[in-house]
């Protein structure tokens, strides 16, 4: 017989002497350490591990001292190669000029490289002695690896680490480089490396080549290239290379000017080249980097290329390169997928169930269920974790086994991945029960059945509960400050991308020289209560159990990788509203409780920024998914995800637009009738989605002033007009090409087609889903928009398909409006907006007074036909304005 395990009944030895090593690093919430804050923790680490006894804590910490040595080598290097003119936009964007452009930025670069190679010559120097600690900690890591080093040994290269730590960093440094800050390594924080992978790497090397010949240089792309190639070269030289050394290059924004003398050293030396990095995504930077080499005439026999394998690669973009080698590990050779594979190690079990007499992982199709399903979600992107579920079988002097499920979850390596431990641990209340944490690997309690189970968070409490946890995490999670708002040389982030979406409100040219003052200007909105983000708000992400509500993968989404480095509450926030499609009312609501239990008031300031960046980004990452699925499998989840992040922007910009002068639609018609259209009329589309501008206000104001009510008369969805209707206090709206009237005065919508055609709508629709390659809008209810994506755009469907696929189906009642570029609209013969217009009219009773009409396209010349008085934009088309000049 078996009974389940209470759920406070987990071990506490273990726990206590991990909770007191870990409790030192409680400033690694922030991992985007800056110069001067690398140089304190590096120092705190030295001075620790000459006092720690347990064996697991010192390998962490000398785990720690690898990676804050080579992370303060990487971010000067960083610092030295910095440029303050980059025209590789203007390159790529007209690739005629790309050449021009080069030279024009090498020009504009020599005055300033020229001064600097002066005033940072003491900076390379130290970089240079710099260079001793790297190769010292990593010699020491290889000699634990190869189990060639004994205590007395160990202790004195610590020590000749430390007097060459205390000696360097006694330097005065710049306060321009103490303040730059490090780029977090993804392969150690957002991935499942370590450095035991780049020892299997070098060995696979060492068994191509197996007897050392030339001058070999190992050149890393930073920045895992700053932490493989160190360690790649000590490998090498335990192996009996005696030839061998490594530098670093970022070959996305260029080669210093020292690293172009070291490369054409190697060069003239006729040395082969071993390129390591972590996983290649698109193997962009492998060919950057093959590039330079071309550039010193380094043939393709002298490069080798060393790089793990990821499932999400595809098509495995490297071993298209025929000509050059390429050695790589296979996913299931990492370190930490040989140790789930293997199973936990009963010293391990026994260390965190202590008061059982057997402890052992007990087999079950259940578990091995959840398993396979973790396996088959791996290559889904970069950012999927390893993460397997064990059940553990306690056995004490009872005869009553016990079960417990243990979930294993590959969280970053060393420090980078101790903020894991101590979101867990202080987020207890709210998320899974943790046990521990050991080499990267993550231990909690599973929550709820191990049987599939429907996820998310019941309606009654959902408002509450995600109010309550961001609340949460900003008190118990709080980070110093913003580490990237103001860091100049940091990487791309969200606060790049926000200033790239005001700047659409600009001119293509103009935006550019607006780039200083809007970030000037986005100072007063940095969060005044910075923490460490969530960044995963979605509902099956949530557990509910009798015991409560459970938030899971609560760590992993904030800084480095593909993640913005953002560190507001208003993120969590706009994430929440977004994924759960909370209602105005709910939105309200979550605003409300987080700022009651929070104290965080000025989030309402701050919370349209971040509603604006997450819609945009959820848009831009699904236009990315459509263009890796083409037709196939998860299209049309992502054409899903894309509409409702486009509607989610659209709608919160109206609200934000009208802001509090928001007013209650009309409960009477007015004088005289106004039909507007929406794109390229009242709307536009400088932030990326359509949305009105100032003048498109005043115009609302001044028909209003002047005893109209506007009338909507659009392509746009049913509900868009609703929305509009809504938000500016309109009395109406046509929508679909004319075939449904929203009429916002009455509260009711009127339908502007047949039974017959509703139903061959029906019909076709049901046709065009089961088509491969089409999607489908679905908040048409009255037509049907259509379309392919080609990439990550959106392309009309054939001309001649649509009309097979009506005959198919049968649909004699429908017709399809062409010249369309971007979409296929199906719609109901003789439909128009014209025969809209004049249905609305005659069943208002308008038919006796003067309408007016303003539109700017094909669609609209019926419409500004029939009006009284029409008017059209300078953008219009080229019908609209020969039907202007006719008169």
């Amino acid at each position: 017989m078996r009974a389940t395990l209470p759920a406070t009944s987990h071990p506490t030895e273990s726990a206590a002497s991990e909770r007191e090593f870990y409790a030192f690093y409680d400033w690694c919430l922030n991992p985007i350490l800056s110069v001067r804050e690398l140089v304190q923790r590096l120092i705190e680490e030295l001075n620790r591990y000459g006092v720690l006894r347990v064996d697991w804590q010192r390998c962490e910490s000398t785990i720690n001292q690898y990676l804050f040595i080579c992370a303060l080598a990487c971010t000067v290097d960083d610092y030295l190669a910095r440029r303050p003119w980059n025209l590789s936009v203007v390159g790529a964007r007209f690739p005629r000029f790309r050449r021009g452009a080069v030279l024009a930025q090498a020009l504009l670069n020599a005055p300033w490289l020229m001064w600097h190679r002066v005033s940072d010559a003491a900076i390379v120097r130290w970089r240079r002695q710099w260079d001793r600690c790297v190769d010292r900690v990593c010699e020491v890591l290889v000699r634990r690896e190869l189990r060639t080093v004994d205590s007395s040994d160990e202790a004195r290269r610590w020590s000749e680490l430390r007097t060459m730590v205390d000696d360097l960093t006694m330097a005065r440094l710049p306060h321009r480089l103490l303040q730059q800050r490090m780029r977090v390594p993804e392969g150690f924080r957002c991935q499942d490396l370590t450095h035991h992978d780049v020892f299997a790497l070098a060995q696979r090397y060492v068994d191509h080549q197996p007897t050392p010949r030339d001058r070999l240089v190992v050149l890393g792309p930073r920045t895992a290239g700053a932490y493989f190639a160190p360690l790649t070269k000590a490998f090498l030289s335990a192996r009996g290379w005696t030839r061998v050394s490594w530098m670093t290059i970022r070959p996305k924004t260029g080669v210093s000017w020292w690293e172009w003398r070291q490369l054409r050293a190697a060069a003239r030396d006729q040395a082969r080249f071993l390129l390591v990095d972590d996983h290649p995504n698109t193997g962009a930077t492998f060919r950057l980097m093959r590039g330079v080499l071309k550039q010193l005439r380094i043939p393709s026999h002298r490069i080798t290329i060393l790089a793990p394998h990821h499932p999400a690669e595809g098509d495995r973009p490297l071993l298209k390169d025929t000509d050059v080698l390429v050695i790589g590990l296979e996913p299931e050779e990492l370190h930490k997928a040989r140790y789930l594979r293997a199973g936990l190690s009963d010293p391990r079990l026994r260390e965190y169930y202590p008061d059982w007499t057997t402890v052992r992982i007990h087999p079950s199709r259940a578990v091995d269920a959840v398993n396979a399903q973790f396996e088959a979600h791996y290559p889904d992107g970069f950012h999927v974790r390893l993460k397997r579920l064990f059940e553990v079988e306690l056995h004490g002097k009872s005869e009553e086994a016990v079960v417990r499920h243990l979930f294993v979850k590959s969280v970053g390596w060393g420090w980078l991945g101790y903020h894991a431990y101590l979101a867990g641990v202080r987020l207890a209340d709210c998320v899974p029960p943790v046990v521990g944490l050991r080499e990267g690997l993550l231990f909690t309690e599973w929550v709820g059945d191990v049987s599939p189970s429907q996820p998310g968070l019941p309606r009654t409490r959902r408002v509450q509960s995600l109010a309550s946890y961001v609340a949460k995490r900003a008190g118990r999670l709080r980070l110093a400050g913003d580490p990237v708002f103001g860091s100049s040389g940091y990487r791309w982030n969200g606060w790049d991308e926000i200033v790239t979406i005001l700047r659409g409100a600009y001119s293509a040219y103009v935006s550019r020289l607006k780039v200083p003052a809007l970030r000037a200007h986005l100072r007063r909105y940095v969060c005044p209560v910075p923490m460490l983000v969530d960044g995963r708000m979605r509902p099956d992400e949530w557990i509910t159990t009798p015991a409560g509500t459970w938030k899971v993968d609560f760590e992993h989404h904030n800084f480095g990788g593909a993640e913005q480095d953002l560190v507001d509450p208003a993120w969590d926030l706009a994430s929440a509203a977004f994924e759960f499609a909370l209602t105005e009312q709910e939105e309200q609501e979550l605003l409300q409780l987080y700022a009651r239990e929070s104290g965080d008031l000025t989030i309402y300031d701050r919370i349209f920024l971040y509603q604006l960046a997450y819609g945009l980004r959820t848009m831009h990452i699904a236009e990315q998914a459509t263009a890796r699925k083409g037709g196939g499998n998860g299209l049309e989840h992502w054409n899903a995800r894309y509409l409702r992040a486009r509607n989610f922007v659209i709608y919160h910009m109206n609200r934000f637009l009208m802001g509090p002068a928001r007013s209650a639609p009309p409960q009477a018609w007015a004088r005289r009738l106004f039909f507007l259209d929406l794109d390229g009329v009242f709307d536009c589309e400088r932030f990326g989605f359509p949305h009105t501008t100032p003048s498109g206000l005043a115009a609302l104001e001044l028909l209003g002033a002047h005893d109209f009510s506007v009338v909507l008369n659009t392509g746009r969805s049913v509900e868009h007009v609703r929305d509009y209707c809504q938000v500016y206090g309109l009395a109406g709206g046509i929508a679909e090409f004319g075939s449904v009237f929203v009429d916002a005065v009455a509260k009711s919508e009127w339908p502007l087609i047949d039974p017959t055609a509703a139903d061959q709508l029906t019909r076709c629709r049901d046709a065009l889903t089961k088509m491969p390659g089409v999607s489908v809008d679905d908040g048409y209810r009255y037509s049907i928009r259509a379309y392919c994506w080609h990439g990550s755009s959106q392309v009309a469907l054939d001309t001649r398909e649509v009309q097979d696929l009506l005959t198919q189906c049968g649909c004699d009642r429908l017709t399809f409006i062409p010249r369309l570029t971007d979409s296929t609209y199906l719609v109901q013969t003789g439909t128009s907006k014209g025969s809209a217009l004049g249905a609305v009219t005659s069943r208002l009773g308008y038919t006796r007074e003067a309408t007016g009409a303003m539109g700017d396209s094909e669609q609209d010349l019926d419409a500004l036909a029939v009006a009284a008085f029409s008017y059209a934009p300078a953008n219009s088309s080229r019908a609209v304005r020969e039907l202007a000049r006719r008169g």
